[in-house]
């Protein structure tokens, strides 16, 4: 009866630990989207879920914080190679052209950023990697204003801009929520 007894209380505490890892990401991007009216919720927990291993969940909101910067990096990654595929195009105009080189240098730049932020934040430098994770949210914002200098011109990039603009934004929220739990 004892051994018994014991088992259902282990097997009661291992799930109220396992149902606390399923709560992580949902409950992490309702606090940061309630807190950010940058951020929704729904992208916050697709994102984060669409690039998170299920093999290799995060327990814990460091755990997510480490995460959503890769995330994002990621994501930068990825700008780099759709901006070079777009300065190849040859139907862009001169201007748009150098809007386009000048997104790839800020984003090949950002990179950098968010690895200064990543390190920043491992070292409890909680400011600094804010500071990081700021400057790289501007990648995004100084891309896409950069188009509208020019009356007619239309960014290719609005809707990859917007995105890496959120996950700058996830990544500062949880780094802003992470500081104030320690």
């Amino acid at each position: 009866m004892r051994f018994t007894l014991s088992l259902v209380i282990f097997f009661l505490f291992l799930f109220q630990c396992s149902s606390n890892d399923s709560n992580l990401i949902p409950q992490s991007c309702n606090d940061a989207s309630n807190n950010d009216p940058n951020l929704t919720y729904d992208f916050c927990v697709s994102a984060l879920e669409a690039n998170i291993s299920k093999n290799n969940p995060p327990t814990n909101l460091e755990d997510l914080v480490g995460i959503s910067i890769q995330i994002t990096q990621t994501n930068g990654t990825n700008m780099i190679a759709n901006i070079l595929k777009l300065l190849n195009n040859q139907t862009f105009s001169q201007y748009a052209k150098a809007c386009l080189q000048d997104c790839l240098n800020l984003y090949k730049g950002s990179i950098s950023t968010l690895n200064d932020a990543y390190v920043a934040f491992k070292a409890k430098d909680f400011g600094t990697a804010n500071i990081k994770l700021g400057a790289a949210l501007d990648t995004s914002t100084i891309c896409e204003d950069q188009f509208k200098d020019k009356k007619g011109e239309v960014s290719p990039l609005t809707k990859e801009n917007k995105v890496y603009f959120q996950l700058n934004v996830i990544s500062m929220a949880f780094v802003h929520k992470f500081n104030q739990l320690t």
